[in-house]
């Protein structure tokens, strides 16, 4: 059974963040793959809550690899719900995640 995805601010202006980067330094072929793997990901997460890996730092979260270099971090809400917390490049300083998923 499916489950409802529910977009934090913070995932919304990371997904919107990477389309703007790409559209500038990239072509609307990984534009359009970047959209199809964010698409695929929350399907599936939606489907199986718990594909992802537990995020060590805090055991709420949990991490699906989106592209090789960006992690998509999720959790369970007491509604039951699949919360996007965020859409984390891996070659950010790691300190400023775990502040960020607190």
């Amino acid at each position: 059974m499916m489950k409802k995805v529910v977009w934090s601010s913070k995932a919304q202006k990371n997904y919107r963040d990477n389309l703007l980067y790409l559209k500038e330094f990239w072509t609307k072929k990984e534009i359009k793959r970047f959209i199809f793997l964010v698409d695929k990901a929350v399907h599936a997460i939606s489907q199986n809550p718990y594909i992802g890996s537990v995020y060590e730092e805090n055991y709420r979260y949990r991490k699906y690899l989106v592209t090789e270099q960006i992690y998509l971090y999720y959790r369970l809400t007491q509604e039951n719900e699949i919360l996007l917390a965020s859409f984390w490049n891996n070659y950010q300083n790691p300190d400023q995640l775990k502040e960020f998923l607190l």
